[in-house]
């Protein structure tokens, strides 16, 4: 696929990273985005804030993890590259590090969703995956079994994530997680 065919869809993953900035689902170059557009991932770049983000930054990968062109891939690519191999039904991944579902992540154990929105996006609950080390092998390995074939989960002490089969329905899905989080939260206050 060409670099020229690629653009609207650099621009789609740049414009939702900035989005998630926007909704303060990430702060600074934390969390990261991808999309497939056949065998290739186009994944925002380490190290570059959400609100300097601009398309031609967006890095473009195979589904090994090989860079195709320039730029330096997120320091989770392993995470998104992982589930884009075992879930063929999903395109887009949305990792954040949202306040309240990164409050619970850090908490070590899953969550019960408590709302009826929440269980019909997500569920009965949001699970999450064992412990390992930012940007490793391990961790995308512990991902991909905590989802299974689910839409969420939370990364051990580490943030969130949420998969889908477009982009748009990923980043959807993210802020509502940070939602059902956020109620579950607020309802351990009562």
């Amino acid at each position: 696929m060409s670099t020229r065919s690629l653009r609207p869809f650099r621009a789609k993953v740049a414009w939702a990273y900035r989005r998630l900035g926007e909704l303060g689902l990430v702060s600074g170059s934390s969390g990261n985005v991808s999309l497939r557009v056949g065998e290739v991932v186009l994944i925002t770049p380490t190290g570059i804030p959400f609100d300097r983000l601009r398309e031609r930054e967006i890095v473009a990968l195979d589904l090994s993890g090989q860079v195709l062109g320039r730029g330096s891939p997120s320091s989770e690519w392993r995470l998104h590259v992982s589930i884009l191999q075992a879930r063929p039904d999903v395109r887009a991944v949305v990792h954040t590090h949202s306040p309240f579902a990164t409050v619970l992540a850090s908490s070590g154990k899953e969550f019960p969703v408590l709302h009826d929105e929440g269980r019909l996006l997500f569920g009965e609950r949001i699970p999450i995956s064992s412990w390992a080390p930012p940007g490793t092998w391990e961790l995308a390995r512990a991902a991909v079994a905590a989802l299974g074939q689910g839409k969420a989960l939370l990364l051990s002490r580490h943030g969130a994530l949420t998969v889908a089969p477009n982009l748009a329905e990923a980043l959807t899905l993210a802020e509502k997680l940070e939602e059902v989080a956020k109620i579950y939260v607020l309802s351990r206050l009562l």
